[in-house]
């Protein structure tokens, strides 16, 4: 955990010196939906993508060498046979700071999602997940209490999270699912 609190700051850090405007949960949810919904982009498609999310002219080198690095290992954990996946999220000790993180990643991956566009049509399950998560984003985490019902409470909030998102991946990129390729043409168009 203390090399997920050690990632999360320094995206944190790296982000705030570059004039981004989200957080370490909601970059970790846009590049996990990305994926989730079939997208592989290349280096200059990332590069693209994350300038574009981040609302920034350019992106630093070391953050985008950085954010490279996340999606490469997201991409091995979300494919992970032993479901290793766990979304990138505060480490504070306030409840009500960790559930917000939880409730940014799932609006990342909700944008990330839509941006990878998925040309299928979804199954039941990942199409109920992705209702859930719209939900989960809309929480208003800012009135939880540092409470141990209310931390159970996020817990469980946050595995749901973790095996939705694993779901969605699964069954977007297995068997019938977009395979992982992009078009010839370099890919989606964002807007």
């Amino acid at each position: 955990m203390a090399a997920a609190d050690s990632l999360f700051d320094d995206l944190a850090s790296q982000i705030l010196a570059a004039g981004g405007k989200i957080g370490p949960s909601e970059l970790h949810g846009f590049i996990c939906g990305l994926l989730s919904s079939g997208a592989r982009p290349d280096k200059s498609r990332w590069q693209k993508e994350l300038v574009e999310f981040l609302d920034l002219e350019a992106i630093p080198a070391d953050l985008q060498r950085d954010a490279v690095a996340l999606a490469d290992d997201s991409l091995k954990a979300l494919s992970d046979t032993e479901f290793s996946f766990q979304p990138l999220l505060s480490g504070s000790e306030d409840l009500a700071e960790k559930g917000q993180s939880l409730c940014l990643w799932c609006e990342g991956f909700l944008h990330g999602f839509g941006v990878g566009k998925y040309s299928r049509d979804l199954l039941p399950t990942s199409s109920e997940a992705l209702k859930d998560l719209t939900e989960i984003a809309q929480l208003d985490a800012q009135q939880m209490e540092n409470s141990k019902e209310q931390e159970a409470q996020l817990f469980e909030v946050q595995e749901y999270v973790r095996v939705a998102a694993l779901n969605i991946f699964v069954e977007c990129n297995g068997p019938g699912g977009d395979g992982g390729t992009l078009p010839a043409d370099g890919g989606h168009t964002v807007h």
